[in-house]
């Protein structure tokens, strides 16, 4: 991997095709700040990726006596420091296939026994062993890579041992996260959505970082120096975890044990269970120190954030940027070196029971006003507080307006109406959506108004709008007797608007057939 040109890339500065790199050029390319892409990387993975290279490039900056500025480093100034940090195993450890089974492999331990007697799984394509596991196989589809590369295999390895949670009995999962059915979520600001820019922003966050993860404050334990970096580097048969104390603050963990084995003509993988987890950090609910990972402040206890099947909604969303439910870690927070123009970049595959439940992610632009608002405590709260009103806001349509309206007219103008009915869901959760798309940018608008009626007033109208807009859509698709429709229709009208009223009471969009909606019929 040191010297072999694994990684497919291509360079925004070249026109012709992408180029192989080995892992120190990718390195040095980032360093310069290139625009690239990773041909071979999955949607899912990159956050794993990522993060990945951010910790490599970190650990050498910080092991480098010269401490020279990342820009200044080349290929084979990344490689002396990739060698470094695998110890007496450096020529091993970067080696994706190693025979000597006391000896580590690439994101894989020595086997102590000395036999891969207990290895008793067989994996013959990358993204069978990848994180993503769905009973149906729709979300992702398993095993269709036809022709496996090598590269392929160090993205599948570096997910599993990365990203992947618990899977059943012997199938422990990583420290950074919250319990073994959570997620490893990636959020952080950046200049740009591209790989290069991001990567030197959040090395630069890491190094910074450090001495805060050092302290004894932060309650981690973690040495300043000599920790273990590379966990792969440890020996381990699966019967003993080691404390995260021993680690180095920017340890690349694993949390299986696996070993690549060469054919002769494909690589294939044997697996082996563990009686106990690799590291023993139940107690930390995923509370690392890492950069990515917001953290939930509970009465109770401190815990990773687990994000649910709805993704990085803008419910979720405002929580971590404005709320004090969260304390945001480092890459999250804007800094000066973000540009007058940065973006919010979340990331995560949501998991569940044995199952996942899709990959989410989000690219927020902010603008110059929301990036600087964001950046002090009383832009936060003002944002905050205006956010809060207006997710009320939204709450109040979606059950007390459209919702009651819609039903009605899906049970044909009933004076009670069933609200165990479940039909109206999908306009709810559509209505749901375009609140979502609507929300921020609104929100980053509030920053030039000075009054609160006008900023209350102006959410009012584009819930109105939404709202009026997801009803008329499902007064034309419903399919009920005519006989009752047009009595039902009638009713549900009078019904939304007399609720919409009263719900959104400084909207100014009501025309004279709302004039006329009968009071009474307010929900």
């Amino acid at each position: 991997m040191l010297e072999k040109r694994y990684f497919t890339v291509e360079v925004d500065r070249e026109s012709g095709p992408p180029s192989a790199f080995t892992l120190p050029g990718v390195l040095e390319l980032l360093s310069a700040g290139e625009s690239v892409n990773f041909v071979s990387l999955r949607p899912h993975q990159q956050h794993a990726w990522h993060a990945f290279l951010v910790q490599c490039a970190a650990l050498v900056l910080f092991q480098d006596a010269d401490h020279r500025p990342i820009e200044l480093l080349e290929e084979s100034d990344w490689a002396e420091g990739l060698l470094r940090l695998g110890g007496v195993a450096s020529s091993n450890c970067w080696s994706l296939v190693v025979d000597d089974l006391s000896q580590p492999a690439f994101l894989q331990n020595p086997v102590p026994e000395g036999s891969l007697a207990a290895y008793k799984g067989t994996v013959q394509q990358p993204d069978e062993l990848d994180i993503v596991v769905t009973t149906r196989n729709h979300d992702v589809k398993q095993e269709r890579l036809g022709a496996p590369s090598a590269e392929h295999w160090v993205y599948s390895l570096l997910a599993l041992q990365t990203m992947q949670g618990f899977f059943g009995a012997g199938n422990y999962g990583i420290a950074r996260m919250n319990g073994g059915f959570s997620s490893r979520p990636g959020l952080g600001a950046a200049p740009g959505i591209s790989f290069g820019p991001r990567f030197k922003r959040d090395v630069a966050v890491l190094l910074a970082h450090r001495p805060s993860l050092t302290s004894e404050d932060a309650g981690h334990g973690y040495p300043d120096k000599g920790g273990l970096a590379l966990c792969w580097l440890h020996p381990w048969g699966g019967k003993d975890s080691i404390s995260p104390s021993v680690l180095d603050p920017f340890f690349i963990e694993v949390c299986r044990r696996v070993r690549l084995l060469w054919t002769g003509k494909w690589l294939v993988a044997r697996t082996a269970s563990s009686k106990k987890a690799f590291l023993d950090a139940k107690s930390l609910n995923g509370d690392t120190g890492d950069i990515w990972t917001p953290i939930q402040v509970d009465v109770k206890a401190t815990k990773a954030l687990t994000v649910s099947s709805n993704g990085f909604d803008y419910r979720l969303v405002s929580d971590l940027l404005l709320s004090g439910d969260f304390r945001s870690r480092e890459a999250l927070r804007i800094t000066d070196h973000d540009g007058e123009a940065p973006v919010l970049i979340a990331q995560v595959l949501v998991r569940g029971q044995g199952t996942t439940d899709g990959y989410r992610e989000r690219y927020l632009p902010l603008s110059k006003k929301a990036a600087f608002s964001l950046g002090t405590s009383a832009g936060r709260e003002r944002l905050g507080e205006v956010a809060q009103r207006r997710i009320e806001r939204a709450r109040d349509t979606q059950l007390k307006v459209l919702k009651p309206a819609i039903l009605i007219l899906l049970q044909g103008g009933p004076e009670d109406i069933n609200f165990r009915d479940d039909r109206a869901d999908p306009w709810i959760q559509s209505f749901d959506r375009e609140i979502d798309r609507a929300f921020f940018q609104s929100l980053w608008e509030t920053l030039d108004m000075d009054d609160d009626y006008a900023i209350d007033q102006s959410w009012d109208n584009t819930v109105l709008g939404y709202a009026a807009a997801t009803f008329e859509d499902s007064a034309q698709a419903v399919t009920i007797p005519q006989s009752t429709k047009e009595r039902a229709y009638a009713r549900a009208q009078m019904a939304f608007w007399a609720s919409a009223r009263k719900r959104l009471s400084l909207a100014h969009r009501f025309d004279n057939k709302q004039e006329s909606a009968k009071q009474e019929v307010s929900l």
